[in-house]
């Protein structure tokens, strides 16, 4: 008497808004001069891909310290800077490894984060991630934290 719908034929809302929405994007930032990327033309740059966002996101997050700017929220940065410049014997690489994936989580646009390999490397930090966005996933590697 009524039709039968199979499982696959109903529409997945959320599926369908993520594809059809557009790519966010951010500002690059140009880490060793501390300032945002200019082109030629003297403009801004923005991000063009989804893994471009995602490493500039990954980025800010693992450069800001939490609560050091009001224009974020609790949700952008990381505790463990306020270890900056103590010796490598008193900083806890597993400790920060956990810090960092629940940072990077809270972000709404990053649904899991893993630390793959984080070592030190000269005066700095360095992480490799595998992040899962909401439409993909990439592998970022990240140097920070110059002591």
């Amino acid at each position: 008497m009524f039709p039968v719908i199979e499982q696959e034929e109903l529409p997945n809302p959320l599926v369908d808004t993520i594809a059809t929405s557009p790519i966010p994007w951010t500002y690059r930032f140009d880490w060793e001069t501390k300032q945002f990327k200019k082109g030629l033309d003297g403009r801004y740059l923005r991000t063009s891909t989804y893994a471009e966002y995602l490493a500039e996101v990954v980025k800010k997050t693992l450069h800001t310290k939490r609560f050091q700017y009001s224009i974020y929220s609790d949700r952008i940065g990381v505790d463990f800077l306020s270890d900056l410049g103590k010796m490598r014997s008193q900083i806890s690489l597993p400790v920060i490894k956990a810090q960092t994936e629940e940072a990077l989580e809270a972000h709404s646009e990053i649904e899991r984060a893993e630390v793959t390999d984080i070592c030190f490397e000269r005066n700095k930090v360095v992480f490799a991630l595998e992040i899962e966005g909401i439409r993909r996933k990439t592998r970022i590697e990240v140097d920070i934290w110059e002591r």
